[in-house]
């Protein structure tokens, strides 16, 4: 049976719902998921499990907008607490009201429904309380990375028709150049409690109010603007509804079960969809609590999950490879940890051997794209694991593998990958050309390359627009990169297609050396000719001190293809 095939049954009155077939599921398996959790299957008693397409209304839902989670977790809870951040507790009343508060402070400077605000901040509990509090009044964030160059905010900030800016002291100095490209900006506040010229301190957001005011706001209302890495051109604005992130928050509830004692580790950057929803709305929906790394300190990362006794780390593969080559890794005590996650970007399998050797803890994936929240598919860490495999599709959502013509391919058979479902966002602000190219009857065009195996399992191969065409055959850039960081001396590989007259493209592998190694071009070709098919050899290697990264550790292929667009050329 194949993955989420939308199955003959008569659809319910309107259309608005699918009935779906779900693969085995990993939690049918296990005898201590409760009960209300269990998928249910055709023909497995019961009726099938319906799934809401991302236009019908969710009746499941009693959260409308991501507020609605912590006043209900709030009054539920009280102050017992949800956050620990440098060495201070944070309960669930005490973030509801400074979320509050801060809501009312900017409804009452003329802030309201959908009014951009651009976060130029790092993990702070100040951006919690803004994502978790503003939507309240309809205000839409708009989370920005602080390594940005000040063109490249002000672009976002432009795009974004955002009205206020609130931002790190560091920025101060750039706030003319800031207000000059975005002329839209009307409110300006600067971390702390003293502002410069033209700026409010934040503190003032944080002023005690005593009614809350809260705008006409549904789940279908925007919630974030987030903009994508911009690894194939400018980047573009992703809306994301408020039901977006309920529903893909929810879903990740479905795949792990929380225990009362779990606890996650925020170490991944606040402004990307993954700290966002795994863990950030996960735990807060799913009653565990969460440790926030303010500054990003790989050394760090273990000695926090001993202290704190952390249990849930959702990170990117180079963050797991740079803690097993910490030396003293085998002295932190982890053993608290029930599995590891990782996404963003394709595990290599010495990574993941490391994992387990040092770590000694699982290691799952998961896959997803901001376009569709965050996750589609995560693999499930008491089910056997298939290290290189994302799982079978999320509960609610819906993956299909198709050819170049949009026809569903058989299992093991490589295509793109298209995601449906209550997580897919609403478009790309003002761009309707993108959304169109994108958004097809109610599918996603990811863009990314996968297959499934026969048990609905979907495995990542790499990106359409990475794939290259020598000679007719397409080779896929993911599989020569896992070769070459298996050779000793490889610390990091970028597989690129460039141009060549013959073959049409050729294949070049741009290579980031150990430190200490020594390899010449031709050695590495010549490893890649004992693993692979002669036409997928390198013909080419360029050594680099680094390779150019997105915040979340994804390679710039783009940057790489031209810096190298003549190699084969001249």
């Amino acid at each position: 049976m194949s993955l989420a095939r939308v199955a003959p049954s008569p659809a319910p009155p309107g259309g608005a719902d699918r009935w779906v077939d779900f693969p085995p599921s990993n939690n049918q398996k296990r005898p201590g998921v409760p009960r209300a959790l269990r998928v249910r299957r055709k023909g497995g008693g019961g009726p099938p499990l319906p799934v809401p397409c991302n236009t019908c209304t969710i009746k499941e839902s009693v959260f409308v907008i991501i507020s609605d989670l912590l006043d209900q977790f709030a009054e539920e809870r009280d102050d017992k607490t949800f956050i620990i951040c440098d060495e201070r507790e944070y309960g669930y009343k005490t973030i509801r009201d400074r979320g509050a508060w801060i809501a009312a402070n900017l409804a009452r400077r003329g802030v309201g429904k959908g009014d951009k605000l651009i976060l130029l901040m790092g993990n702070c509990m100040e951006f919690i309380y803004l994502f978790l509090g503003v939507g309240r009044i309809g205000a839409v964030i708009v989370p920005v990375n602080p390594m940005l160059k000040p063109e490249e905010i002000a672009y976002i900030a432009t795009n974004a028709d955002a009205t206020t800016l609130i931002m790190l002291p560091d920025f101060v100095p750039l706030l003319p150049v800031l207000r000059q490209m975005a002329p839209s900006l009307r409110h300006v506040f600067v971390m702390g409690d003293k502002s410069a010229e033209g700026t409010e301190p934040f503190s003032a957001l944080l002023e005690p109010v005593a009614e809350i005011p809260k705008a006409d706001v549904t789940e279908q209302d925007d919630a974030a603007l987030i903009y994508t890495s911009g690894t194939t051109g400018a980047p573009k604005g992703v809306i994301l509804t408020h039901r977006n992130y309920i529903w893909n928050a929810r879903t990740l509830l479905r795949v792990t079960v929380l225990q009362p004692s779990d606890r996650f580790l925020c170490i991944l950057p606040l402004f990307h969809v993954n700290a966002q929803v795994v863990t950030l709305l996960t735990p807060l929906m799913g009653g565990a609590d969460l440790v926030l790394m303010t500054k990003f300190n790989a050394l760090g990362i273990l000695p926090m999950i001993a202290k704190y006794k952390v249990s849930i780390m959702s990170a990117v593969p180079t963050i797991y490879a740079l803690l097993c080559a910490n030396p003293k890794a085998g002295e932190y005590d982890i053993r608290s940890m029930r599995f590891f996650v990782s996404g963003a970007a394709p595990m290599p399998e010495d990574t993941y051997l490391a994992t387990q050797r040092v770590l000694k803890t699982p290691l799952i994936q998961g896959y997803g794209l901001s376009e569709a929240t965050c996750a589609s598919a995560v693999a499930d860490h008491m089910d056997p694991i298939r290290w290189n495999s994302c799982g079978p599709a999320l509960r609610y959502t819906r993956i299909r593998i198709v050819d170049a013509d949009g026809k569903d391919v058989p299992a093991g058979v490589i295509g793109e990958i298209l995601v449906s479902g209550p997580t897919v966002m609403k478009g790309y602000y003002k761009n309707p050309e993108a959304t169109a190219e994108v958004l097809k009857d109610g599918w996603l065009s990811t863009g990314d390359l996968g297959r499934f195996d026969e048990e609905g399992y979907l495995y990542i191969v790499g990106r359409l627009k990475d794939m290259i065409i020598r000679g007719g055959q397409n080779i896929y850039p993911a599989q020569i990169e896992g070769v070459l960081l298996r050779m000793e001396g490889i610390a990091e590989a970028a597989v690129i297609g460039v141009d060549e007259p013959r073959w049409g493209q050729e294949v070049l592998a741009v290579v980031k050396l150990a430190e200490g190694a020594a390899l010449t071009e031709k050695e590495i070709i010549a490893f890649c000719r004992e693993h692979l098919a002669p036409y997928k050899c390198p013909r080419y290697v360029r050594f680099v001190s680094e390779l150019p990264k997105t915040a979340t550790g994804k390679i710039k292929k783009n940057v790489l293809a031209e810096q190298f667009a003549h190699v084969a050329t001249g």
